[in-house]
């Protein structure tokens, strides 16, 4: 460990402490959410911090440190508050701020980085909606359960760790987002729960090092930054170990005002459907208990101007057209309390969806498209 610059790490603490005095004094009475004691517990709490690791400057104590000063930011050291509803500075206001400030001081008190934690990328989910907060979304995991959550700020232009404790979500600084020279590895660390962490993303197949690569390039990118237009279609993808498993879409009109979709010009809705050992289709509506579930088809919901699902021939995208080609089989509800599923011989077809949206999106997509793997059912050999 070198000489530790006590006075400038004090400059900048003192620093964080007037601006949350000035805000405080700027800000209305009935928006406020702290006080001016809560000011004064911060100061002292970063002061005794940075006590702690002058004295005790050893890998274990700097580690129990940060944790200790972690909590009693994020809760504004109240013992009895339910921990799903925290409301200290950390997560309020100040994040950026103090969470550099903690781990720049420990980095000056010789912390060192850990053993990176690795997760293999099997399953991927995307959202984008650009009219909403949630402007490029990503969860990236080696199961539906076991991954991170990266969600991109507008006003920053930067990734953050979506942090979920205790139910609610919580958005917390992303340090050090690299990627490898062939794409296949994408590390970042952040200070999350009171534990300083490296985290590196593992791809196993063409499909994660194009996202991974879209994510280092929009990290301190503003390609996502300007106002969409208003008819620019929201969008969610799922790929499981490289297969496309759901892509649906939500088109607007030229006023914003999502278009319904029983009417043309509506979005897509493909996903995985599972059917049991009667022949039916799952679905969310019809909660009593199936057969055992002995198959899988790759479908397409086309609800214009009914509700009806095709099996998928083929899927591709062209000069920011999907185009859907469907097996010559049509598989529909045998009335409206939609309990069992009716398939009858038809014409296939070749249906076609609009993409509107920011450049990245489009070409992103495009690649994501061209890249995935041929769906194939968990239950058979034959490709679908």
């Amino acid at each position: 460990m070198g000489t530790v610059n006590l006075e400038k790490i004090k400059a900048n603490k003192q620093q964080i402490i007037a601006q949350m005095y000035t805000d405080l004094e700027n800000t209305a009475e009935a928006d406020r959410f702290y006080t001016a004691r809560n000011i004064e517990d911060c100061s002292a709490d970063l002061n005794a911090y940075i006590k702690k690791l002058s004295q005790n400057p050893d890998s274990k104590s700097i580690a129990k440190n940060i944790q200790w000063i972690f909590q009693s930011l994020s809760t504004f050291k109240q013992e009895n508050e339910s921990p799903e509803f925290l409301w200290g500075f950390i997560y309020n206001g100040y994040t950026k701020e103090l969470t550099s400030l903690i781990l720049d001081t420990a980095f000056a008190f010789g912390l060192k980085k850990g053993k990176p934690a690795t997760i293999k990328s099997n399953v991927i989910y995307l959202k984008h909606n650009p009219h909403s907060a949630d402007r490029f979304r990503i969860y990236i995991g080696s199961t539906s359960k076991s991954g991170v959550v990266l969600d991109y700020n507008k006003g920053t232009s930067l990734f953050e760790y979506l942090e979920n404790p205790y139910g609610e979500s919580y958005l917390l600084p992303v340090f050090d987002l690299v990627i490898n020279e062939d794409h296949t590895a994408l590390s970042f660390s952040v200070l999350a729960s009171g534990a300083y962490k490296t985290i590196t993303l593992k791809a196993r197949q063409p499909v994660d090092s194009i996202l991974f690569n879209a994510i280092h390039a929009l990290h301190q990118g503003d390609q996502l930054k300007s106002d969409p237009r208003p008819d620019y279609c929201s969008l969610e993808l799922e790929l499981t170990k490289g297969v496309l498993t759901r892509l649906t879409t939500t088109n607007y009109d030229a006023d914003n005002r999502i278009i319904n979709m029983f009417t043309e010009g509506t979005g897509i809705k493909v996903f995985v459907q599972e059917l049991d050992a009667n022949g039916c289709f799952q679905n969310s509506d019809n909660m009593a208990s199936h057969p055992e579930i002995v198959d899988e088809r790759f479908v397409i919901v086309d609800a214009v101007p009914r509700w009806k699902y095709y099996e998928i021939e083929g899927l591709d995208i062209q000069q920011d057209v999907i185009s859907v080609r469907t097996k010559p089989q049509q598989f529909e509800y045998e009335n409206d309390e939609r309990k069992k599923v009716i398939a009858r011989e038809t014409a296939a077809r070749t249906i076609n969806y609009p993409i509107k949206s920011y450049d990245l999106i489009r070409k992103l997509l495009q690649e994501l498209l061209d890249s995935r793997k041929t769906f194939k059912s968990r239950f058979s050999h034959e490709q679908i």
